[in-house]
């Protein structure tokens, strides 16, 4: 699991800004947010422009770093990259993973979106290696079958842990496969109108052929009806003998569904196709997952996510009636403003209880700085 991260000077985040999954409280309600001492569930709340989405972006630099994953153009662009007001020529990244009783810290530095100038490993708290130009330091490599190879990486796109384990056969509890296997898992889509745009696991082809070619169109007609509470009557209408398309059956008519659905509804098969996919997931970013959602079908896909305990999750979202504690819990919501990540927890002197209303006291700025 994912236990901290941090970055500075990427976007909008000039100074270091640190999200901590540790940061749990006592509380004796809505266990299935945390999971051996980490947060497995997490809303994360901030107004317009304070950096949800940036902060997302910030969270799968690694993807784009160790995998070929797919990304987004915006992670890509390196006017956008660095802080614009910051006159470091650096944004730094750190991870700090739970690998059953270990602790495994990776952080790097770039220049650009593709130009790695720094890199670390260390496992708990000892060196396993530092690329630093002159003062790199590789020895601690040997004891993962990396002593035979050539470290001479300049700076650049190739991360060496990358490197190492595409270069090397790592057992499955070498600390190097689990981070590669972790991040190969992560899984970050925003809800949107743009389609299917998604950075980290996954193919990302069309959601409504996905349905037809694996026969799902009874079990996302199911999912629509008990998760949105929608009504539909779908069957498939084939055009050739390869392509089908999902259509809504009326008296005299079948209309192709994507074309008449609404804006909440098209959101909603977003999600019901990589909710079929989030069994394989290992940390799941949902920015603005309820943007076109009533607040009820917000709150039965929080339960819903909430119930799958396999994956870490952060939910961004504007809509403050989720902010109860029968579906998450005080130390599980955040708030990200000036570029601090705080817990409703860590941002009041007041000891919160099982029946406190969240929401009216965010209303009231209970939890402001």
């Amino acid at each position: 699991m994912l236990r901290r991260f941090a970055v500075e000077n990427f976007r909008n985040f000039k100074n270091r800004t640190e999200v901590d999954f540790t940061a749990v409280h006592n509380y004796t309600f809505s266990s299935h947010c945390v999971k051996n001492g980490i947060l497995n569930k997490a809303i994360l709340l901030g107004k317009n422009g304070s950096g949800k989405t940036n902060l997302g972006l910030a969270l799968f630099d690694i993807v784009m770093t160790l995998t070929d994953s797919t990304i987004n153009l915006r992670q890509t662009d390196p006017g956008a990259y660095l802080n614009g007001d910051s006159t470091s020529k650096e944004a730094a990244f750190e991870y700090e993973f739970q690998q059953g009783e270990h602790i495994l810290k990776y952080a790097y530095r770039k220049i650009d979106p593709r130009t790695i100038v720094y890199e670390e490993l260390s496992v708990d708290g000892a060196m396993v290696y530092r690329r630093e130009g002159d003062k790199s330091d590789y020895e601690g490599l040997a004891r993962y079958g990396a002593d035979r190879l050539r470290m001479n990486v300049s700076n650049g796109p190739l991360a060496i842990l990358r490197y190492v384990y595409a270069n090397t056969v790592q057992s499955n509890d070498s600390p190097i496969s689990f981070i590669m296997d972790f991040v190969s898992h992560m899984l970050y889509f925003k809800t949107d109108m743009d389609g299917n745009t998604f950075i980290g696991y996954g193919k990302g082809e069309s959601i409504f052929d996905y349905i037809v070619n694996n026969g799902l169109t009874d079990d996302f007609r199911r999912t629509l009806n008990d998760v949105a509470h929608i009504d539909s009557n779908l069957d498939v209408a084939r055009l050739s003998d390869s392509v089908g398309i999902v259509v809504q059956k009326f008296k005299n008519k079948q209309i192709r569904f994507e074309t008449i659905a609404s804006s909440g509804t098209i959101a909603f098969a977003l999600f019901y196709y990589w909710y079929k996919h989030m069994a394989d997931v290992t940390f799941l970013y949902m920015d603005e997952f309820d943007a076109f959602y009533h607040y009820e079908m917000s709150e039965r896909i929080v339960r819903l996510v909430s119930e799958m305990g396999g994956f870490q999750t952060v939910f961004t979202t504007h809509n403050i009636s989720l902010l109860r504690n029968n579906l998450l819990r005080p130390d599980c919501c955040l708030v990200l403003d000036g570029g601090v990540v705080r817990s409703f927890s860590d941002s009041t002197d007041r000891e919160l209880r099982q029946g406190h209303n969240l929401e009216k006291m965010y209303r009231n700025g209970e939890f402001d700085e």
